[in-house]
């Protein structure tokens, strides 16, 4: 019994410890649910104006996304004022001035800069600039006086020209007399014009001037033969080379095309500097019978005076028809290669040799039926220059044939009774030679600049020939049909290469020693 008491007496201390430290034990704390991570995601991936969503549209202008600025090249001219894009992101909204936007439906006005706000779901955000450019290409606009056709070289049609740059800025805005021009080029379905304002004007950051020339290209697919024909003069180191830009031309409220304005080859200042007495601007002229003054030396070369023009006074003509047969008597004569009585008395071979480099360059057919020259008041010397027409250069001539491996002295057309003679003059070919190697690491660039016009056309070539449906079609001398934009810029820069590589041999050769 008293065994059973002690052992009650020392449990009952047990158990209430036990039951005091249990009492004591807290209940285990709820883990707390993770914070969700909110991503900061804000990216737009793609941005794109479909021509379909767009009716103003021909193609669609698909944007290139350079860091936070969105770059949409379109056509000059396109009304960008209501344009709706399809684009997409990551992120959760996008917005403009707090707005949201809907891909596909959300319109905005794109004549100022645009933007788009995308949102993350951390509430992080980043903005898109969406700015259109036009590549430098602007619309002018020509609105002839009661929508009168120009339907006549001859005949002016009174006027106004209005050119828009970036989509929305003025540029140029006057009065303006309109007429056709060109001799083959008038018959072609895309109309070359030339234009007479009613004061000089500078356009275009070109010098100020009256008189101006739109280009058609119709015959050359790549719309850059003539550009850069112009691009390799300034380069030869030529006194005067017509300054041009590439415009988009609607006439009447109607689009005709891209085509190249330049400075007309005229007397004046900023252009041949001639006009002064006793200074004469000419043209050796295969056309010279159609023009309204114009003479024919002993070796029958056409020359088609074009300053003094038809104000020209029977002293005046008859003192430039002398002095030209002069230069030719001394060609043609046995001292001929005579530097001081020779023909270089009359003619300037610095002017002449840069002009032939470059139409060599260019493989251009009518070097010899087209070559302008000048005489300055003052000085015996004629002078050549400037440089013009060569839609039908680089190969684009059938009547040559394939002319990579060829020279332009051989292949060209008549008349070619001059260069015939100069190439037998030793020291002439020297010149040549030597010029050639000065002017090499220019000329070696050319293809690259035609890479470069071609980005630059890339959206107004589409719309060009989306007009003219060309490609596949032989609409003047072409010598090949390579149909398609790409292909024909291709073409053109595989003839360059090679062609400039073949002209290295050539003029290095013991030929021109």
């Amino acid at each position: 019994m008293t065994n059973k008491l002690n052992f009650s007496f020392l449990l009952y201390p047990i158990l209430i410890f036990a039951l005091l430290t249990s009492s004591c034990k807290k209940e285990p704390e709820a883990i707390p649910e993770p914070e969700p991570v909110l991503l900061s995601d804000k990216v737009i991936k793609s941005f794109v104006f479909k021509a379909g969503k767009n009716p103003v549209l021909v193609n669609d202008v698909i944007g290139e996304i350079k860091g936070d600025t969105i770059y949409a090249p379109a056509f000059s001219g396109t009304n960008i004022s209501q344009l709706v894009p399809e684009f997409t992101f990551d992120g959760v909204k996008v917005t403009v001035n707090e707005t949201a936007q809907t891909s596909n439906e959300t319109a905005n006005d794109f004549t100022k800069l645009v933007a788009y706000t995308v949102v993350a779901e951390d509430n992080s955000k980043k903005v898109y600039t969406v700015k259109f450019t036009d590549n430098g290409i602007a619309a002018l606009y020509i609105n002839t006086t009661n929508n009168a056709a120009i339907n006549s070289k001859d005949i002016y049609v009174t006027g106004n020209i209005k050119i828009v740059g970036n989509f929305k800025d003025v540029l140029f805005d006057g009065k303006t007399e309109i007429k056709g021009r060109g001799n083959s080029t008038w018959g072609m379905a895309k109309k070359p014009y030339r234009i007479k304002l009613d004061k000089k004007s500078v356009i275009l950051g070109m010098s100020e001037n009256k008189n101006w020339v739109l280009l058609a290209n119709y015959a050359d697919k790549t719309l850059m033969r003539n550009e850069l024909a112009f691009m390799l003069s300034r380069n030869s180191g030529l006194t005067f080379t017509p300054d041009s830009r590439y415009v988009e031309v609607f006439l009447n409220g109607n689009y005709q095309g891209n085509y190249l304005l330049t400075e007309q080859i005229k007397e004046g200042k900023d252009v041949v500097d001639v006009e002064q007495e006793g200074g004469y601007l000419l043209e050796q002229d295969g056309f010279a019978d159609s023009e309204p003054v114009h003479f024919y030396t002993k070796k029958n070369m056409p020359i088609t005076i074009k300053y003094p023009d038809e104000k020209i006074t029977s002293s005046q003509k008859d003192y430039i028809v002398t002095h030209f047969q002069k230069f030719e008597d001394a060609l043609f004569a046995a001292n001929f290669a005579d530097p001081a009585n020779g023909y270089r008395k009359y003619f300037d071979v610095d002017s002449y040799v840069n002009y032939y480099i470059v139409n060599e360059v260019m493989g251009n057919p009518d070097m010899f039926w087209s070559t302008y020259m000048y005489k300055k008041p003052n000085d015996d010397k004629i002078y050549t220059g400037p440089v013009w027409d060569f839609d039908i250069a680089i190969n684009n001539d059938d009547r040559l044939g394939n002319q990579v491996n060829g020279l332009m002295l051989t292949a060209a057309h008549e008349p070619k009774a001059w260069i015939r003679r100069l190439m037998e003059d030793q020291s002439f070919r020297q010149k040549i030679r030597s010029r050639w190697n000065e002017l090499k690491a220019k000329i070696t660039t050319l293809p690259a600049s035609a890479d470069m016009l071609s980005k630059k056309l890339a959206v107004s070539q589409t719309r060009n020939f989306t007009k003219w449906n060309i490609f596949n079609t032989k609409v003047y001398r072409e010598f090949q049909l390579a149909g398609s934009y790409n292909a024909e810029v291709t073409y053109l820069k595989n003839y360059l290469n090679n062609h400039i590589s073949w002209l290295d041999t050539k003029f290095n050769s013991s030929e021109y020693q």
